[in-house]
């Protein structure tokens, strides 16, 4: 067993699925600024789901979406970064 387990660890093809070097870091990044994202949009919709059913938001709620839409629109800008020099 022991044996086995030094025979593939040796082998090139058995390093990792992932051919190129360093992606791997790219694309945890892009998964951590991807949840970042995804949180800030569902904030959004919890907030619409509170003013249900006109959806008519208070100065309070309005800042509270305008912020969510900003910190998601950094988190698209830095992903697109991202893909890009990556």
């Amino acid at each position: 067993m022991a044996e086995r387990f030094r025979r593939r660890a040796a082998d090139p093809l058995h390093w990792g699925s992932n051919p190129y070097p360093g992606s791997m870091v790219i694309l945890m990044a892009l998964s951590q600024k991807t949840d970042d994202v995804i949180n800030q949009m569902l904030r959004i919709d919890q907030l619409l789901r509170k003013t249900s059913p006109q959806h008519r938001l208070g100065e309070e709620e309005k800042r509270l979406v305008l912020e969510s839409i900003s910190k998601a629109e950094e988190g698209l800008r830095a992903m697109m970064d991202e893909v890009a020099k990556g």
